[in-house]
């Protein structure tokens, strides 16, 4: 294994992240406070990318489902949000048929989603070189 570089720092300001693909691998990159941390950018949720998420201090929450996993560590620390809030009420003027058949249709997704496991993430050793920001793959 080995270092690549991946990206400068200026590319990633101070709470922000990063996609990046290198050695067939998507990694989210993510600056925290200057210092930088490498995990796989893949939900293991449902494979939503990370980097597209948010980020607070360690913490990264996934875009889809809100699944949170330390960026230090890979960690789950959270599993998904899975709601169905709303949903009703977006269908209150179709036809008590098509109301029914939407509710059965969301509470059959909901049921599937809450089935899928979500695992943690790899998480890669970054150095710094200069401005250089490596990961090791």
């Amino acid at each position: 294994m080995s270092f690549v570089r991946v990206a400068t720092v200026s590319e990633i300001p101070a709470g922000t992240m990063k996609h990046v693909e290198v050695g067939g691998k998507e990694i989210c990159i993510a600056n925290v406070s200057g210092k930088f941390y490498a995990i796989n950018d893949r939900c293991g949720h449902e494979n939503a990318r990370l980097s597209r998420g948010s980020l607070i201090n360690t913490i990264v929450t996934c875009p889809m489902h809100s699944s949170q996993f330390d960026i230090t560590t890979g960690k789950l620390m959270s599993g998904p949000v899975l709601e169905l809030a709303g949903i009703k009420e977006m269908f209150t003027g179709c036809p008590e048929k098509v109301k029914k058949a939407v509710e059965q249709m969301y509470e059959g997704i909901f049921e599937e989603q809450r089935l899928i496991k979500t695992y943690d993430q790899l998480v890669y050793d970054v150095k710094m070189d200069g401005s250089d920001v490596l990961v090791q793959i």
